[in-house]
């Protein structure tokens, strides 16, 4: 083994000395493109520096700049669905002025630089688009969530409190698993649960291009249905240069990250690779509630004259000690006579905050979900353009809980009956069980392009299929009933869910300044349950196949009736079936197939067939209307939205048989506000970014069936509440964001002011269950040591975050004993160091 170790490093620094000794000088290249006959600015054009895959896209100004070019002998090549392909030789880097393309057909058609994303000024959807620069300048270790939350409509917070863990994302008051998030065009949202675990993409952000924020039905044509938006989700471009990155840093709660990313080059003019790998670890603000997060990002590919194909590999397995679970608030307030969870407040403020109730050591959370995609690109010539995605994830793993005072018949456990007495026990003191997942997913997205005389024509596909195994295991139990082993199981299905999904688009330029915009995707969706080994409480086992068929039509207008002003308006439909759990839970012990079913029916093998679930699938109209006005040195951006969701599946919304609240569809729902964004450069080195939301979400009708905990002796109190008018729980009425930054040669200095208004964690509205308005103050400061000391592509950075030091939730929800909420880190840091060699 010593020897291997040797051998691999000596492997290790002739690969190290070779890049470094072989990493080529690189130019800065920019230029502004516009449109030969107009002058309008040309933007979302693809400028490359042909033979290499160095590319970027214009901008609103149609400007554009490649900060890793060559310094000499430069070809550049610009391409964009609506111009003639320009292609010229450069003597060497620099500012080239501005670029003149000739228009091939009526100028103002609308483009669509890849199937899922928008192109500003043409496409009928509010979005914001965040890019490298941004995630640069804001990523330090915190889960892709709290990235995003700098965009208008945008809320996150995070289990452990600083960001670093499992996370969750609203967009319009719509949860995540109602946004479609495509990494690369491939669905992220775990088909069976339509969540997302940003968790299982640990230090994602420093393998991205950038990041578009699609609020509302938007332009993606597949994934999981948009209800509330689509994240697109862009990795980045290889360099023909080759280089090494190193970045490395340390922060509060002992959060310490270590990442290199590694660059071939171009090799042989036609293919590069790409290697990064990091580390995250780190305690946490709360209690027990560390996370252990490796990661690894490869990418390879060929560039050919009509073709390019990419090929990435990414993932990386976590483990993350559970955090999920609240806090009353006056165990938060420290109300020395309450008792939570078998303890008191203590005398310490912050002891109270950070508690986490998981105090068994072994309560965590286990995974792995490697990624792999195969992209390909095809342009047989300037009118045609096709595009296919096939990837295929592999997850599995597991998270491990200990229960006190469980029924053992719910894990199909005899009651332990004591030697010598008459006396039995049917609950379990203990109980460490063990919850398993595995899954294969697969699928392509194909979509073919064609622009003709007066516009372009899309039409495409998506084609998946998930297989997905799922059981439990009891590792220990006490007191042990006899005959048990540990590792039994108590629940085992297998599950599947097949989407074939079709989709039509065509953007229609009636007039160089018109863009008219039309699709039409139809999906079809199926799942399945088999092989439920285990019966439930009353000794059923439930199988299914129940599939869905959705027609998705969606139109919309764009008008710019100047260089700088355009307005838009849509109107969408979309669809979205239930969960897996939702249309039936097998996991559940207690789960009766009349709950959720209409119809059923037993086989000759006793297994009981499930038919017309009860829930329905849920239903948005979204009517959109949005104006932007920009020049080179400022801009702003108003849209205002009315969405109105029918069926909206909630909890407590009906009660079974044993009068317990169960999930329903709410009759409908709406989602109406105004948003607002604008940023602007007052001085030489000084920009102001600023955005501010202001939503009205609340039920039209919808009757809650609330347990009455205080009062639950045997039987559970259900009272009967109307929520019509209500305020949808979950999401502040009120974000804004200010952001002031400053730079000069040897660094910057950038404050950012977000604030939250009220947010109710339940449908009561009652304030004792919301979270109060809160402001907070972040400061992150930069040093360019190249320009300072003269070491080449060195940055040191410091980030504080709630540098005033306020106490605050972000989360809550409500179960026994009432209202319970996640508390959120008080004033903390992150320092950090990045070079490239």
């Amino acid at each position: 083994m010593a020897c291997r170790r040797g051998a691999s490093a000596r492997i290790t620094a002739v690969v190290l000395v070779s890049l470094l000794t072989t990493t080529a000088h690189a130019a800065t290249l920019s230029g502004r493109i516009v449109d030969a006959q107009t002058g309008k600015a040309v933007t979302a054009a693809t400028v490359r520096i042909a033979g290499t895959p160095i590319a970027t896209v214009s901008d609103d100004s149609g400007s554009f700049s490649i900060s890793n070019a060559p310094d000499s002998g430069i070809t550049l090549a610009i391409t964009h669905l609506a111009y003639r392909p320009w292609r010229r030789a450069i003597a060497a880097g620099g500012e080239i002025g501005e670029i003149r393309m000739e228009p091939i057909v009526l100028q103002g058609q609308g483009v669509v630089v890849t199937g899922t994303r928008a192109v500003r000024g043409q496409s009928p959807v509010a979005f914001d688009n965040i890019t490298q620069e941004q995630i640069r300048r804001d990523h330090y270790a915190q889960d892709v969530p709290m990235l995003l939350t700098e965009s208008p409509g945008v809320y996150a917070y995070s289990d452990n409190g600083n960001g670093i863990g499992y996370s969750y994302l609203w967009i319009r008051g719509f949860p995540q698993r109602r946004v479609s998030v495509l990494v690369n065009g491939v669905p992220l949202n775990d088909p069976e649960s339509h969540e997302v675990y940003w968790i299982d993409l640990p230090d994602l952000p420093e393998n991205l291009q950038d990041v578009q924020i699609q609020r509302g039905v938007g332009t993606t044509l597949y994934g999981s249905n948009s209800i509330g938006g689509t994240i697109n989700v862009l990795t980045h471009y290889l360099s023909p240069q080759r280089s090494i990155d190193v970045s490395s840093g340390f922060g509060s709660y002992d959060t310490r990250k270590f990442s290199v990313g590694l660059n071939s080059g171009l090799i042989d003019g036609r293919h590069a690779v790409y290697a990064r790998f990091s580390r995250i670890v780190s305690d946490g603000y709360r209690d027990n509630a560390w996370t252990d997060l490796w990661s690894y990002f490869l990418s390879a590919a060929r560039f050919d004259e009509k073709w390019t194909n990419r090929i990435n590999i990414f993932g990386g397995p976590e483990q993350t000690h559970l955090a999920y679970k609240g806090l009353p608030r006056r165990y938060i307030d420290g109300d020395p006579t309450y008792e939570f969870n078998g303890r008191y407040p203590s005398s310490d403020p912050d002891s109270n905050r950070q508690y986490n109730p998981f105090e068994w050591k072994g309560e965590t959370d286990n995974f792995n979900q490697p990624q792999y995609q195969w992209l390909t690109e095809y342009h047989p010539d300037s009118n045609w353009h096709f595009e296919n995605t096939a990837y295929y994830i592999k997850g599995k793993g597991f998270y491990d809980q200990l229960r006190n005072g469980s029924l053992l018949e719910e894990y199909h456990l005899p009651a332990v009956t004591f030697p010598g007495t008459d006396s039995e026990a049917t609950t379990a003191d203990q109980l460490w069980r063990r919850l398993w997942v595995e899954n294969d997913f697969w699928g392509l997205v194909p979509r073919l392009t064609h622009k003709h005389t007066n516009g372009q024509f899309s039409v495409g596909a998506e084609i998946n299929r998930l297989t997905a195994s799922h059981w439990a295991e009891v590792q220990s139990v006490s007191p042990a009933p006899p005959g048990f082993v540990p590792g039994q199981r108590y629940y085992d299905y297998d599950g599947a869910k097949t989407v074939l999904t079709g989709f039509l688009e065509e953007i229609y330029n009636p007039d160089p300044k018109v863009s008219v915009t039309g699709a039409m995707q139809y999906s079809f969706k199926r799942y399945e349950l088999k092989n439920d080994r285990f019966p439930n409480m009353l000794g059923q086992r439930v199988q299914h196949s129940t599939d869905y068929n959705f027609l998705s039509p969606r139109a919309g207008i764009t008008v710019r009736p100047t260089r700088e002003l355009s307005v838009f308006g849509s109107v969408s439909y979309n669809a979205q079936e239930p969960t897996n759990d939702e249309v039936f839970d097998a996991a559940d012990y207690y789960a009766n197939a009349g709950d959720f079913f209409r119809d059923t029916s037993t086989n000759v093998q006793g297994i009981l067939i499930g038919s017309h679930p009860l829930l329905k699938p849920e239903h948005l109209m979204d009517y959109e209307l949005g104006a932007s006005i920009s020049n080179p040195r400022w801009r702003a951006e108003v849209s205002l939205y009315h969405m109105r969701f029918h069926d909206e599946i909630v909890y407590n919304g009906q009660i079974n048989d044993q009068g317990v609240p169960i999930r329903t569809n709410a009759p409908s729902s709406i989602h109406q506000g105004i948003e607002l964004s604008a940023a602007m450069k007052p001085a030489k080195g000084l920009t102001f970014e600023g955005n501010a939301s202001f939503s009205d979400n609340h039920f039209d009708k919808f009757t809650e069936y609330v347990p009455d905990y205080a009062n639950w002796v045997d039987v559970l109190p259900i009272d009967t509440v109307d929520r019509s008018g209500n305020t949808l729980a979950n999401f502040p009425e009120q974000l804004v964001n200010l952001r002031l930054t400053y730079e000069i040669k040897y660094g910057s200095l950038s404050a950012h002011v977000f604030h939250a208004g009220r947010l109710f964690v339940d449908n009561s509205n009652d304030r004792a269950a919301s979270i109060d308005p809160y402001t907070l103050l972040e400061l992150r400061g930069a040093v360019k040591l190249d320009a300072l000391a003269g070491w080449h592509g060195m940055e040191l950075y410091v980030q504080v975050n709630n540098v005033l030091d306020r106490e605050y939730e972000s989360g809550g929800y409500v179960d026994d004993p009432g209202p319970l909420f996640i508390p959120a880190a008080k004033r903390n840091f992150f320092v950090g160091l990045r070079t490239r060699l």
